[in-house]
C-alpha cells in the first residue's frame, strides 16, 4: 500500500522527512529554552536557615550566652530577613553576602535598630540589635545585643 508519507519521502528523498521533523523539534526546544530562565526567576526565592550560636549583651559586658536554636528566613523576593520575630529589610545581596538592617518601632514607642549580615559561603550570621527607651534617650544602659551564629540551609 502506498501512503502520503511514502510519497513525501520519495519526493523529498528517503529520510529527509525525519530530518525535517528533527529540525522542527530542535527549534521548539530552543524556543522553550529561552523561556526557562523566566520560569525559574518566577519561582519564590526564599531561603530557610537553622541557626545556633551565642548572644552577648554589649551594654553590660557579660559572658556570651548560648542562643536557643532558631530559624532565619531570607525572602529575596520581598527583600526581607525574618529573625527572632523581627522583619528587617535587606540592604544588599551578592553572591557572597546578604546585608540587612533597619529601625523598627516596637511597643510603647521603643525603637529597635537592627543591622546584620549573612556570609553565604560559611553560613555565619552576625546581628546587632539596639533597643532605645523613648523616656530615657541618653541612657548609657541601652539594651544592645550581639548575635553570633552559624546557620545551615544554603
Amino acid at each position: 500500500m502506498f501512503t502520503a508519507i511514502d510519497a513525501n519521502e520519495k519526493a523529498l528523498g528517503a529520510g529527509y522527512g525525519r530530518s525535517w521533523s528533527h529540525a522542527i523539534l530542535l527549534n521548539l526546544l530552543l524556543i522553550a529554552g529561552q523561556y526557562a530562565p523566566a520560569i525559574a526567576e518566577s519561582e519564590p526565592q526564599v531561603i530557610t536557615l537553622t541557626c545556633d550560636g551565642t548572644l552577648t549583651r554589649t551594654h553590660k559586658p557579660t559572658n556570651p550566652e548560648e542562643l536557643q536554636r532558631t530559624s532565619v528566613v531570607v525572602n529575596l523576593d520581598e527583600q526581607v530577613v525574618f529573625f527572632l520575630g523581627y522583619v528587617v529589610p535587606i540592604k544588599s545581596v551578592d553572591g557572597a553576602i546578604i546585608n540587612f538592617g533597619g529601625t523598627l518601632i516596637v511597643d510603647y514607642g521603643f525603637s529597635t535598630s537592627i543591622s546584620g549580615h549573612i556570609d553565604r559561603a560559611s553560613g555565619r550570621m552576625d546581628v546587632t540589635t539596639v533597643t532605645l527607651d523613648p523616656t530615657k534617650p541618653n541612657d548609657p544602659d541601652i539594651a544592645a545585643l550581639r548575635y553570633d551564629v552559624g546557620c545551615e540551609g544554603f
